[in-house]
């Protein structure tokens, strides 16, 4: 059975606007068995459930170049 293999992580920090309180969340672009893409976005705040986004492979450039310094992309092997 194949899985969805993990192509990249973006890392980013936003705050609650009434407590001041600043928290990590992350994004992830996977790619499917059958070659498509999801991007699993992160909820508003820590603890509220993700999101799944279909992208298409232009969306998944687009979405590497934007704010590159946030992202960390995966190496993956012939073995994944």
């Amino acid at each position: 059975m194949q899985t969805d293999i993990l192509i990249a992580t973006r890392t980013y920090h936003d705050w609650d606007a009434k407590t001041l309180i600043e928290y990590k969340l992350q994004d992830r672009m996977y790619r499917k068995p059958c070659g498509s893409f999801v991007l699993m976005l992160a909820g508003d705040r820590p603890g509220d459930p993700e999101r799944a986004e279909s992208y298409d492979m232009g969306g998944v450039f687009a979405w590497l170049r934007d704010v590159p310094e946030q992202i960390e992309r995966r190496i993956v092997s012939r073995g994944d």
